[in-house]
């Protein structure tokens, strides 16, 4: 029997002090963080001492981590000479600090699209036959690479890289076929790119899936005709958690579910609003996931 999904946070969302990070998450029920960005600096550009740190402090709360949040993919194009080779020089920086840290998930993007960082244009998607092309050619020697380190990839779907649908990150995941390469589901960055999260549940259920991020939207008719989205509370925007909560739970899912705000490189204990946004994200996320398995035998 599955133990069903469990709840993480990305740590710098909730603040860039470790301790304090730790502290507020184990006090409002998650039992993970994604470690991303510590004291300002991203993980990957820790020592093995900081990273001991961070790994002494989720020890001591009963927390465990996640994932660790490289920005393995953010600007790496495909038209650019050793951008492949940078990004398997920082996954072999960054794996050992998983180890450290007691897990074997990483987060990691696709190549990125040039010109695309803008919201409004993630609904502008690669053509399919670059997607199972370059692409694919791009990320296999990760995957490669992730198995011979003993590491797990988590490609999460973000609009500004060339795999921002979960249907794209299925054809990258099977096309490569390698057991280190899965799924980061996030709803909200897909369907910024134009697919329903309803679509991209069954997508995601598809493929190896090892993380789900939970941020929310309101979506918006514009003057033109179109559709913007506006940060919501967890669970009170459209993505639909409550369904896509009881669906992984059905499905077998016991990876985390990971609350995400983006507050880099503001520091959220210097600005309660944000930490407010954070804390009151992982709250509705402990109350949607318990409402989610009354009755699950």
């Amino acid at each position: 029997m599955s133990a069903g999904p469990w709840i993480s946070a990305f740590s710098d969302d909730i603040a860039t002090d470790p301790e304090l990070a730790v502290r507020r998450g184990a006090e409002l029920g998650a039992t993970g963080l994604a470690i991303r960005n510590v004291w300002g600096r991203n993980v990957a550009d820790l020592d093995a001492g900081e990273v001991r740190g961070v790994a002494r402090l989720l020890g001591e709360a009963g927390l465990r981590a996640s994932s660790v949040g490289a920005q393995i993919g953010r600007g790496w194009f495909l038209d650019e000479e050793g951008g492949g080779a940078r990004a398997g020089e920082t996954l072999r920086r960054v794996a050992p600090h998983a180890g450290t840290l007691g897990t074997a998930r990483i987060r990691v993007f696709a190549p990125w699209l040039r010109g695309h960082d803008a919201y409004e244009l993630w609904s502008d998607r690669p053509e399919e036959s670059v997607v199972l092309g370059p692409v694919v050619d791009a990320l296999a020697p990760l995957a490669q690479l992730a198995e011979s380190l003993g590491v797990t990839l988590a490609l999460e779907t973000e609009g500004a890289s060339h795999v921002g649908h979960a249907r794209e990150a299925r054809l990258v995941i099977e096309a490569i076929g390698s057991p280190a390469l899965t799924l980061c589901w996030d709803p909200a960055n897909a369907w910024r790119s134009g697919e329903e999260p309803s679509a991209g549940l069954a997508e995601a259920l598809r493929v190896p899936l090892s993380d789900v991020h939970t941020k929310d939207l309101f979506p918006r008719s514009t003057p033109a005709g179109g559709r913007a989205f506006e940060k919501a509370p967890t669970g009170t925007g459209g993505v639909g958690y409550p369904a896509i909560l009881r669906a992984l739970i059905g499905a077998g899912y016991d990876g985390p579910v990971t609350v995400e705000r983006n507050h880099h490189p503001h520091a959220p204990e210097r600005d309660p609003h944000r930490m407010g946004d954070t804390l009151a994200d992982l709250r509705n996320l402990v109350a949607l996931l318990s409402d989610s398995t009354e009755g699950t035998p």
